[in-house]
């Protein structure tokens, strides 16, 4: 018994040769395919897949370290790795360009945050790698994945986050930077900005409409002669004409103008039956209206005012209808976006809103 080895050397030998076989296992793998059949590299690796369910994690991090980098690495032995802690991960999500998409798709549902962080920052990510990580619903990974300009994302993706951005209001500056971002979806998401979010979403997609104009000027004249009776018809050129208000409804109505009503809504406030005259008149959807007066920061119903060719003093008779100082800073953003604004780029925000408005009613 006295030249017996110690006990913890009879443990560490085993460990020693694991490491060894774990290493040189990853080493055969790793070879080009001149020098390794499919075939063998399949069963390498299933024999090294097997080494390293039993090895500890740094054992795992020089093996995940040797494969991250190879074109050809199994496909199981990666996915094994790119799910394991992330330290033994990290190489694999980073700089494996064997992954495949139906490999990251099932790390981001099997990984932690760091993993789905990692995935995140990868380059050229498909529209349905980012779809995933967004659907996690984590503000550091969506944010994460909107800075990523080499990302994809999908029409349905950017819907979601549209609607996200009510909740996270830092989703909404990195998706107007976003290419995939289209004027319906920046009309909804302008809601939930703030003012210079707002104007970047104008400068940008509120455009005139003169191409349309000139293109369809003749078409009115043979819609009016069929009695306006194709709804989708009159839906588009609804968008195209060139007037805003509801001239019939002048006609009836007991202001005589849209002006009229405004200055009965200064002195009245937003009595039911005004805020429903002044939704008629200047032909949008009440609803639209109402959202417009209950927005705060007043650039809404300054577009409001520019859409119709009303003047700036009818906007400080809205605001002061509302209860609200119509000459102190607050009203300065409104101002900014009511004289940046052509008339024609104000109704092409504003039609965009109505249809939003009346496709949900419709609903």
């Amino acid at each position: 018994m006295a030249n017996a080895e110690p006990l913890e050397l009879i443990h560490e030998a085993p460990r020693r040769a694991r490491d060894v076989l774990a290493r040189r296992l990853a080493d055969i793998v790793g070879l080009p395919s001149s020098r390794l059949t499919p075939r063998e590299r399949w069963i390498v690796a299933d024999l090294l897949f097997d080494i390293l369910k039993a090895s500890d994690v740094t054992v795992r991090q020089r093996c995940a370290r040797r494969l991250a980098g190879l074109v050809e690495a199994p496909g199981r032995l990666l996915r094994v790795l790119a799910c394991d802690e992330y330290e033994v991960a990290e190489p694999i999500l980073e700089d494996s360009r064997a992954l495949t998409d139906f490999d990251l798709l099932e790390i981001v549902q099997a990984g932690t945050l760091q993993h789905r962080m990692a995935i995140a920052r990868r380059e050229n990510i498909s529209e349905i790698i980012s779809a995933a990580l967004v659907s996690a619903g984590e503000p550091p990974v969506v944010e994460c994945v909107l800075k990523n300009k080499t990302t994809a994302l999908a029409a349905p993706t950017v819907d979601r986050l549209v609607g996200a951005a009510q909740d996270e209001v830092r989703y909404a500056a990195l998706l107007i930077r976003r290419e995939e971002l289209r004027p319906a979806q920046a009309f909804r998401l302008f809601w939930d900005c703030e003012h210079a979010e707002r104007f970047q979403i104008l400068e940008r997609f509120a455009v005139d409409r003169t191409i349309l104009i000139d293109s369809t000027e003749d078409i009115f004249p043979m819609v009016s002669k069929e009695g306006w009776d194709d709804p989708l018809v009159t839906r588009v050129l609804r968008y195209i004409d060139r007037r805003q208000r509801n001239r019939e409804a002048a006609g009836l109505s007991p202001y005589g103008s849209l002006e009229g009503a405004i200055d009965a809504f200064c002195v009245e406030g937003a009595q039911q039956e005004l805020v429903s005259e002044i939704a008629t008149l200047a032909a949008i959807h009440k609803r639209l209206l109402l959202r417009m007066i209950d927005d705060m920061a007043g650039e809404p119903l300054a577009i409001l005012c520019k859409a119709t060719g009303l003047k700036w003093t009818s906007f400080q008779g809205l605001w002061t209808g509302l209860g609200r100082p119509a000459q102190d800073d607050s009203v300065e953003p409104a101002r900014k976006v009511y004289d940046s604004l052509s008339v024609e780029k104000a109704q092409t925000v504003l039609r965009y809103w109505n249809l939003t408005f009346e496709d949900a009613e419709r609903r």
